[in-house]
């Protein structure tokens, strides 16, 4: 109810003519927030001469989803992308095939591996059986290229604990990195986590929205302008690409497994129908990470969205936990950190996004000095400075604990609980860390 009686704000409102009840004057404190919301992507960029002749290559979605499907190896993948393939005789390919429908499997494999290292027809064949998907169909295309982002980083110089062991200049550092596995291993971590020296980052700024974050709360504004003088205006899209380090966190598949049967997400047996839960998360997920991940609150139970949204929650707040434990040993404050999320992978790298390529090392020097305190001070870092009220109102999810500046979230702070890593106050829900899992 809004009167028009003008008047500056203090505790009361002395017009006695206005018949409402509540003259209690209550401000409203006014954000940058509420007025302009940055819109852009993220995205890491690994562009190399020699990767963009093999994304021409016409076999290169094949190559890629058989080698995530591991069908072929690295080496064959290399092989079938840079065009060297080879003439097998036909009676060969008709033996194979007459070993495969007889059940002699390892025999068919053998034969295979030594006089058609990468047969393409079979290859599509394998991935279109697994995948339900056509490779030369646009949905496998998208999909190929959501996969290949994770194996191109994969394929940068990195830095992981087994080289450190063999490199370590002491016994003390010899022992210190020989612990690191168990931390990671009891953080349900993998062991591939690493360093990646220079990691591609591009800042891709789309536009902006008030008063709300997204499509449901507010409208975008794209950024118009003129490219050069003279010409028509048009929508521009503002690239601001960098390298930076970054510690590349996969997760331990088999304990995400275990934390999705625990928690009646999903059965042990459709994972392993699906050959496991990453291949279950990609027929959840499709082509785009898109559609089962846009939910803003959590999906009712049955709905079939639910399982996946779940995962990702969990995958977000243990970058979440993560990151603000490197913010205490790395010398950057939370708001001086980002994140990547990893889906289709499992796995999350956290990096400085200060927009420089200058790099003090504060990244390598955790992986080297003290990696297994920052791990366990995540595990151990449970309570909020709001609890009990933020544990059980929230879920354990505010400004006290998980949620990062927005500057360090690609993802709004959504789909964020302590409860994925700790358990419900009331036990219905096991956590992450919980010991039993």
């Amino acid at each position: 109810m809004t009167c028009g009686f003008p008047l500056s704000v203090q505790w009361s409102c002395s017009n006695s003519s206005c018949s409402y009840p509540d003259k209690f004057m209550h401000p409203l404190l006014h954000t940058a927030g509420t007025a302009h919301v940055g819109q852009g992507l993220t995205l890491v960029n690994v562009t190399t001469a020699e990767e963009a002749t093999r994304q021409s290559n016409p076999l290169y979605t094949a190559a890629v989803l058989g080698w995530w499907l591991g069908e072929i190896t690295e080496d064959e993948f290399r092989r079938l992308t840079d065009g060297h393939t080879v003439d097998v005789p036909d009676e060969v390919v008709e033996s194979i095939r007459v070993m495969e429908e007889a059940g002699l499997s390892d025999q068919a494999r053998a034969l295979r591996a030594r006089f058609m290292p990468v047969e393409v027809d079979h290859l599509r064949d394998s991935v279109t059986k697994a995948l339900g998907l056509d490779t030369d169909s646009d949905d496998a295309r998208g999909l190929a290229a959501e996969l290949h982002t994770y194996r191109r980083v994969l394929n940068l110089e990195r830095l992981g604990v087994p080289r450190l062991q063999r490199e370590a200049r002491n016994p003390e550092r010899r022992a210190l990195y020989e612990r690191y596995p168990g931390v990671l291993g009891a953080a349900g971590l993998g062991q591939e986590t690493c360093l990646i020296s220079d990691l591609p980052i591009t800042y891709l700024a789309i536009g902006y929205s008030r008063t709300g974050f997204s499509p449901e709360e507010a409208d975008l504004v794209p950024y118009r302008g003129r490219a050069v003088r003279g010409a028509p205006e048009k929508t521009l899209l503002y690239a601001h690409p960098t390298e930076a380090e970054a510690l590349l966190f996969p997760v331990d598949r088999e304990r995400v497994s275990r934390w999705l049967v625990r928690n009646e997400l999903v059965s042990r047996s459709t994972l392993e129908d699906a050959g496991g839960v990453t291949k279950w998360l990609v027929h959840q997920l499709g082509p785009s990470d898109g559609q089962a991940l846009s939910h803003e609150t959590r999906p009712e139970p049955g709905h079939p969205d639910l399982p996946v949204h779940e995962l990702f929650g969990l995958l977000h707040s243990l970058s979440h936990q993560l990151l603000r434990a490197l913010a205490v040993d790395s010398g950057y404050s939370e708001t001086s950190l980002s994140e990547y999320l990893f889906p289709y992978d499992l796995a999350f790298a956290i990096y400085p996004n200060g927009g420089s390529d200058f790099s003090l090392g504060a990244m390598r020097t955790v992986l080297e000095q003290n990696l297994d305190a920052v791990v366990s001070r995540a595990v151990d870092n449970d309570a909020c400075l709001y609890d009990p009220n933020c544990m059980i109102t929230n879920e354990g999810a505010d400004h006290g604990c998980l949620q990062l500046p927005e500057t360090a979230c690609q993802s709004w702070n959504r789909n964020l609980s302590r409860w994925h890593l700790f358990g419900s106050p009331d036990g219905s829900r096991v956590g992450y860390w919980d010991p039993t899992l």
